[in-house]
């Protein structure tokens, strides 16, 4: 029970740590610079570089509260394990810009 709970609790910090970031990237293209304008390092682009960094913690912890939850393979269970999964799966999609843009910078 208590492995449950300390799994349930990990999972929802992260989620609102994923969320604050999420919303730091949105504050800052509303109301910032963007890089291409000035050629620094932006609050954007910290805060995109701090999601594609949160993609392996934020999987392991999405992984470990499936495991504590005992989650098997019936379509209920299967449906938990996607919203379990999906802010991995939001983190996942920003490190794989920046494995982009670093491939294209090393081909340049």
């Amino acid at each position: 029970m208590k492995k449950k709970k300390a799994a349930i609790t990990v999972y929802i910090v992260a989620v609102i740590c994923l969320l604050g970031l999420i919303g730091l990237l949105v504050y800052s293209r509303v109301s910032g610079r963007s890089s291409e304008e000035t050629m620094n390092f932006t609050l954007e682009d910290a805060a995109t570089l701090a999601l594609a960094v949160f993609t392996i913690p934020m999987w392991i912890i999405s992984l470990l509260l499936m495991k504590a939850l005992r989650l098997r393979g019936t379509l209920h269970e299967r449906q938990n394990k996607l919203l379990i999964s999906l802010p991995a799966v939001v983190c996942t999609g920003f490190f794989i810009f920046y494995v982009i843009v670093l491939i294209m910078m090393a081909v340049r």
